[in-house]
């Protein structure tokens, strides 16, 4: 009776056992995986503590300020697009009539004339008078200090040491 109980014991452990392992586990909810965050990736709430000391990944060298090419471009076509710096008086027509009086204006690199009269208008300035020997800009630019307007006095056919 003795054996007969052990083997009816391990008979029902052993297909007990069969039972439990031999089902399928169950399937799992299948959800998205989400991708590990790349080696670079900072995380949103970090911040680089100086302590003193420049960030490393900051260039300690200033970027150029804008060249004048980058000017150039955001400036309008035109006569309206020329500086009076960059402005050389070609020539100049003068009248009787002093309405009549025309001065030629040649832009930087010798790429284009204008003709302008009084009143017309440059990129910073104002043409206010046509002599036969200098033109007078006023300059328009808000980076003037004074309250009255400054006058640029070009000539049109300047002396040696003379700004032309």
């Amino acid at each position: 009776m003795k054996y007969r109980f052990l083997s009816f014991s391990s008979i029902s452990i052993l297909a007990t056992s069969l039972v439990v392992f031999s089902q399928a586990p169950a399937p799992k909810e299948q959800t998205p995986q989400e991708e590990p965050p790349s080696a670079f990736a900072v995380p949103k709430d970090y911040r680089y503590d100086a302590k003193g000391r420049r960030d490393p990944f900051v260039n300690p060298v200033p970027k150029p300020p804008k060249t004048a090419e980058a000017v150039a471009k955001s400036r309008p076509p035109g006569l309206k697009g020329v500086l009076v710096n960059e402005a050389q008086i070609a020539g100049v027509v003068t009248s009787n009539e002093p309405t009549m009086n025309v001065v030629v204006i040649a832009a930087p690199g010798g790429k284009a004339a204008y003709f302008a009269r009084v009143g017309d208008q440059l990129f910073d300035a104002v043409v206010k008078t046509i002599k036969s020997d200098a033109v007078t800009f006023v300059l328009t630019a808000s980076n003037t200090d004074s309250k009255a307007p400054r006058e640029v006095v070009r000539k049109v056919h300047p002396n040696s040491g003379e700004e032309k």
